[in-house]
């Protein structure tokens, strides 16, 4: 540390030139036998002068110090430049380590310099005798245990009676506190970035997940960056208090340490009971507060605990118990951390019970919507999947179904309504129901589309609210090898015969339900023979994002060729799971049928489309 100096000077006096005043042959004679600490070895410097004319006896003002309170240790002296002599406080030889009944001189303060710091201080002592003025300089004394401390002088170089500088007065200060403080600054400043750089980390690790087991698992990474490496969550659940979810811990110590109940008592209970953080420092912490844990705490991963309470909305506190690897102190600015992070993670938990349970109540009306258990039709194998892709309370209008027909014909329908709310799924219910009554009636495939589509239109008669609705019928009579097909803005069906590539019936596709009353519907006609596989499907799996839609299709064709003689269960897996079936974000139905040969039913006339169908 080299010596700094910061200098205002008075007036300038003829004369008064630097160095002119300071002999280079002068030098500091050796420090006094017995003092005490290490010492530099005696310099030059040239300092002292004197043969100044004001130098004499009695020419000196009389200095009277008086010992001050202050926050820093501090001295105050006053030094004749003419007779080297120094008067000082006694607190002043303190601070250097020297004996109270030591000489009083510059040249035994500047001993406890270390030699590397002399020749710069004393250069800057020579600038300051210069002139008169006030100066500062910072520079290192040796203690008596060795260290080196920082030290800080302040004070005013004064006038002798020619105006020429005569005498230093001041006072010195042990700077190490303050050094200290000014280094914690930029270290508590750079902690308390880290922290919020963490807690910001974790938020948005916490705001993506949306299941109680993805929050476990951006807890397990987020609460590792502040130490913790187990974790224990206690909510309520149908009025009982209980462990949600935890890692980090086996059974047997979740279940001790998480115990709400107040007797024998836990950190958790504690922390719920007086709604106030809980900190255990380490076992013997644990084992003195909460005997009966000491067994557990002796084995276990963790040796400390840090049991938050956490409200939910309702009111009612459960609490986030995190455990360390290791004893420690949990200091103010931990514990405000890890109380912001058990709030945040009560908050996702929150929010992802509300999602799991309106993402369950979704799934169960929509299954209550979609035909219930396996599809089967005499003479027809028929496998089918419904995928969703909608969150919380959303609920997709994809539906299918498979109806039997008279004369051991199958009608196989599949259709989506737009939305992806209540409200379309509500449709989506009721324009199957309408579909399968139009289709048990007798009707054909044209037929059927034309009274459905005429049936909603009467339900659009208000704009902001009407819905429109695509959908593929089709009537398989697997004795006769035959299918006929309408098709209401939905996409094509793929048929795959034995031997055969797969063919994308894309034949006859009419106006989509529900936009044009007067929509007349028509009928395709295609042969389908014995051991033919058809796949039906909503546009989640047909369409593509992207501009490579034809390729997207080539490859659900390809797997379609591949499993031409597979079982329909496993084929339907594999085109949910084609690798490269691009996330279209939209829900997916989908149907597979395989004719047979079936005989015709004692008594039944083939089935022959009515003029309207054609």
């Amino acid at each position: 540390m080299s010596a700094g100096i910061i200098w205002s000077a008075g007036p300038a006096s003829p004369g008064n030139s630097a160095g002119s005043d300071f002999p280079e042959s002068r030098s500091f004679p050796a420090g006094p036998a017995g003092v005490a600490g290490p010492r530099s070895p005696a310099v030059s410097t040239g300092l002292a002068a004197p043969d100044h004319p004001w130098a004499e006896p009695g020419s000196r003002p009389a200095v009277v110090f008086r010992r001050c309170v202050t926050n820093v240790t501090a001295g105050i002296f006053s030094w004749d430049m003419n007779t080297n002599e120094v008067v000082r406080e006694q607190g002043t030889y303190e601070l250097y380590g020297l004996p109270e009944d030591g000489p009083a001189t510059m040249e035994t303060l500047l001993s406890r310099v270390p030699e590397e710091d002399q020749a710069d201080v004393i250069a800057a002592m020579r600038q300051m005798m210069s002139s008169c003025g006030t100066y500062e300089i910072k520079y290192r004394v040796l203690a008596l245990d060795g260290s080196l401390r920082p030290m800080e002088a302040r004070g005013r170089v004064l006038p002798g009676p020619d105006g020429r500088p005569a005498r230093m007065t001041g006072f010195v200060m042990d700077t190490t506190s303050l050094w200290a403080s000014s280094e914690a600054d930029p270290l508590r400043l750079h902690e308390g970035a880290e922290r919020t750089a963490l807690t910001q980390k974790f938020s948005a690790a916490l705001a993506s997940a949306v299941t109680v087991d993805a929050i476990t698992a951006a807890a397990r990474a987020g609460l590792a960056a502040y130490g913790a490496n187990g974790l224990i969550i206690v909510t309520e659940h149908e009025g009982l208090q209980a462990p949600l979810t935890f890692y980090g811990f086996d059974a047997a110590a979740a279940r001790l340490l998480g115990d709400p109940a107040p007797s024998p008592g836990s950190p958790v209970a504690h922390a719920i009971a007086a709604e106030t953080p809980v900190f255990v420092c380490s076992a013997t912490d644990l084992a003195h507060r909460y005997p009966h844990l000491a067994a557990m705490a002796a084995g276990s991963a963790h040796q400390a605990w840090a049991a938050v309470p956490v409200p939910d909305t309702r009111g009612r506190f459960g609490a986030c118990l995190m455990g360390f690897a290791r004893p420690r102190e949990f200091g103010t600015g931990e514990r405000a951390l890890l109380v912001a992070a058990s709030g945040l993670l009560a908050q996702s938990l929150q929010r992802a019970r509300m999602y799991e349970s309106e993402h369950a109540l979704a799934r169960d009306l929509q299954r209550g919507l979609l035909p219930r258990g396996p599809l089967q039709a005499p003479g027809m194998t028929i496998a089918a999947r419904y995928q969703p892709v909608t969150s919380g309370l959303e609920i997709g209008g994809d539906f299918y179904d498979a109806i039997e027909l008279t004369g051991g014909r199958v009608a196989l329908v599949i259709g989506d309504v737009q939305g992806h709310n209540p409200i379309a799924a509500s449709m989506m219910g009721r324009l199957r129901m309408v579909v399968h009554a139009y289709a048990r009636e007798g009707h054909g495939p044209a037929e059927v589309m034309t009274r459905a589509n005429q049936w909603l239109v009467e339900l659009n008669t208000d704009p902001d609210l009407a819905l429109f609705a695509s959908c593929c019928f089709v009537v398989i009579d697997p004795a006769a090898g035959e299918l006929e097909m309408c098709r209401a803005g939905h996409p094509a069906p793929v048929l795959v015969s034995p031997g055969a590539a797969p063919v994308l019936l894309d034949q006859g596709d009419d106006l989509l339900l529900g936009v044009e009353r007067a929509e007349r519907y028509s009928t395709v006609k295609l042969s389908m023979p014995s051991g033919a596989t058809l796949l039906l499907a909503t546009d989640g799996l047909l369409d593509a994002d992207g501009a490579d839609s034809d390729g997207h299709l080539r490859t659900l064709l390809g797997v379609l060729a591949d499993g031409a003689g597979e079982d329909l269960e496993t084929l339907a897996d594999r085109l949910l799971a084609s690798p490269r079936r691009t996330q279209h974000g939209d829900d997916i139905a989908l149907m597979i049928a395989r004719a047979g040969r079936a005989a015709r039913p004692a008594g039944c006339e083939p089935y022959s489309s009515s003029s309207r169908d054609r």
